[in-house]
């Protein structure tokens, strides 16, 4: 996530650039020790260049990697299909769903915050081999309608300021600001979804959710940014 983290800082900061379409699928790895190459020619084959599976009753690659293996290993962002100037944003319609920053959902204009947004959301699927936000339609209700409504489940109340900044606000609230076709939410905390549903230490759930959360800020003015996420302890740590 650190190597993330430098790329977007070197795209927002030096190329002036929205990649606008963070998500697995484009994060690269390259593993520079001989060792490793070996290690995944022997373990993985790829099926049609998209989908990986694993060769043989003993290919859980994870327990046979070592720390050298995984220090060895660099990140390369790719795909700029879908990228855009920050000062030019091309369209409104960016990023894949589950990755999807709150201000694109709502229509509003963006920048540089809708990375890290999705790479809070990436941090979060690397460790826990889970999507944080996995919106689905229902017989009533849209997969945007799912998303926002997960969205104030794990962050809360969204601020009136932020929704009705956006002219078409009506298309998801009502006029105090409740979800129009979603009324029961289940409130649920990032610690509490990692100690409880994955199995993490309360101190490790508390130290990730301390990384995640300044992430996904819901004013992207008040967002981490890139710089600032790679300056934070856990990522020190």
């Amino acid at each position: 996530i650190a190597q993330v983290l430098a790329g977007l800082h070197f795209l927002h900061k030096g190329c002036r650039i929205i990649h606008a379409d963070i998500k697995p699928e484009n994060i690269l790895l390259y593993g520079c020790s001989k060792r490793l190459q070996r290690l995944l020619m022997d373990t993985l084959h790829c099926n049609q260049g998209t989908e990986v599976r694993l060769k043989g009753a003993g290919g859980d690659l994870g327990k046979q990697l070592e720390e050298s293996d995984l220090m060895s290993i660099e990140v390369k962002i790719a795909d700029l299909g879908s990228a855009c100037w920050t000062y030019k944003p091309f369209s409104k319609e960016i990023q894949t769903q589950p990755y999807r920053a709150l201000e694109v959902l709502l229509g509003l204009d963006y920048g540089t915050p809708v990375d890290i947004w999705s790479t809070a959301c990436l941090a979060f699927e690397m460790a826990t081999g889970e999507c944080l936000f996995d919106p689905q339609p229902g017989k009533h209700f849209s997969r945007d309608d799912d998303h926002v409504a997960r969205i104030i489940e794990l962050l809360g109340r969204i601020p009136p300021q932020i929704i009705f900044s956006w002219n078409k606000s009506t298309k998801f609230f009502s006029r105090p600001g409740a979800l129009l076709r979603l009324s029961r939410l289940s409130p649920r905390s990032l610690p509490g979804i990692l100690a409880d549903g994955h199995g993490w230490t309360p101190r490790d759930a508390a130290a990730f959710a301390a990384f995640l959360l300044p992430a996904l800020h819901y004013a992207p003015e008040r967002r981490a940014s890139a710089a600032q996420s790679l300056r934070h302890a856990w990522i020190a740590a």
